[in-house]
């Protein structure tokens, strides 16, 4: 069978399921009693704890109280560079070998980006290459893999009410409260929650949407979420932040490398002989330290835009298969192209700071 065929057969079982039974709870079709719509997976901003270190092992306070899905997700999109870089290395052929397929494509894009990153940085190329390109690499195979089916979809099982009330716990502790006043939340939360009963009902190795009763409530039981194995990296705050801050660190080690410790005199200006003569010369320390402050806070716009567009982009693709699922198609080829473009700016923005970093402006 032909790719496409396969494609468009995807599109009709989509349709179908999404289309016709994803609306309203469909009752009695082959025994079934409940709608065939996705069940949203959890939503919260951190990344969600999905395996745990035992009590008292001392890995503990390392990796908070586990490995959560965002930080394996960040691993495996390491694993395919580390792959791509293993499979695609250079290799040598004779001149009637030509290469094509996937290796083919990949070094156009490689040579492309190369010669880019020359026209910008001229002698620091081979410097500034690796960040550019890796921070290219590292962020959109971490964007487009949260695009794959099931990627972000398949976990775990949790309890609703438990989940939340351990959530509240955690910050009550965090903000300073005694063990016995973060108990007390868990079990207010909790119940809480258990009053609530708005979530989805576990049958067996399924989770699915319940039906209402005739006052409007769901069944008992109907209190599960799905916690994903895996969540795109970037919808963490931690990595984003993380590669932020490498990127700004790195753009001041270059400038400082470049021109050594003149390069800080744009940011720390105190010329007393030059205030004396004119006191409005005081202005220019006044507008060196602003720089200073606007150099820091690029981790800040760094991280909240990478942050905000992909942690966005995730939640619109969850609440409109919730609603329609054939609707995320339109959707899905929208996040695509964001996942490119906001690896693509981080990038560049990162090149362009690097290589602005490496020009003094003269003493004035």
């Amino acid at each position: 069978m032909k790719k496409r065929y396969v494609i468009y057969l995807g599109v009709l079982l989509l349709i179908f399921f999404g289309g016709i039974f994803g609306l309203d709870p469909v009752s009695g079709w082959l025994g079934l009693d409940f709608s065939f719509a996705p069940v949203r997976p959890f939503i919260q901003l951190p990344g969600e704890v999905v395996f745990r270190w035992p009590e008292g092992s001392p890995l503990v306070g390392l990796f908070a109280k586990g490995l959560t899905n965002t930080f394996m997700a960040a691993l495996l999109a390491w694993v395919v560079i580390l792959l791509m870089a293993f499979l695609l290395k250079p290799r040598s052929r004779t001149a009637d070998e030509v290469p094509t397929g996937f290796y083919n494509f990949f070094e156009l894009i490689f040579e492309g980006a190369y010669n880019y990153v020359e026209r910008s940085a001229g002698k620091w190329t081979k410097a500034f290459f690796p960040f550019f390109m890796t921070f290219i690499l590292w962020i959109l195979i971490s964007n487009w893999m949260g695009l794959i089916p099931g990627f972000d979809s398949v976990g775990k099982y949790e309890d609703v009410a438990h989940f939340e009330a351990e959530l509240a716990e955690e910050a009550a502790l965090k903000s300073g409260a005694t063990k016995e006043e973060a108990h007390h939340i868990f079990e207010e939360v909790e119940h809480a929650v258990e009053e609530a009963n708005d979530e989805a009902l576990q049958r067996g190795p399924f989770l699915v949407n319940p039906r209402p009763d005739a006052n409007g409530k769901n069944p008992e039981g109907a209190k599960w979420t799905i916690v994903p194995f895996l969540r795109p990296a970037a919808t963490d705050l931690n990595f984003t932040l993380a590669i932020a801050i490498i990127s700004v660190i790195m753009t001041q080690y270059y400038g400082m490398r470049a021109q050594g410790i003149r390069y800080w005199k744009k940011f720390f200006v105190w010329d007393g002989n030059k205030i004396a003569k004119s006191p409005l010369a005081v202005m220019d320390t006044g507008v060196g330290l602003l720089e200073f402050i606007s150099e820091v806070f690029k981790i800040v716009s760094f991280a909240f835009r990478l942050l905000g567009n992909i942690f966005a982009g995730m939640v619109l693709l969850f609440v409109i298969s919730s609603l329609l699922p054939i609707a995320n198609l339109a959707f899905y080829f929208l996040e695509f192209g964001v996942g490119a473009l906001q690896a693509l700016v981080f990038a560049l923005l990162t090149l362009t700071f690097m290589a602005g970093s490496t020009h003094g402006h003269g003493d004035h």
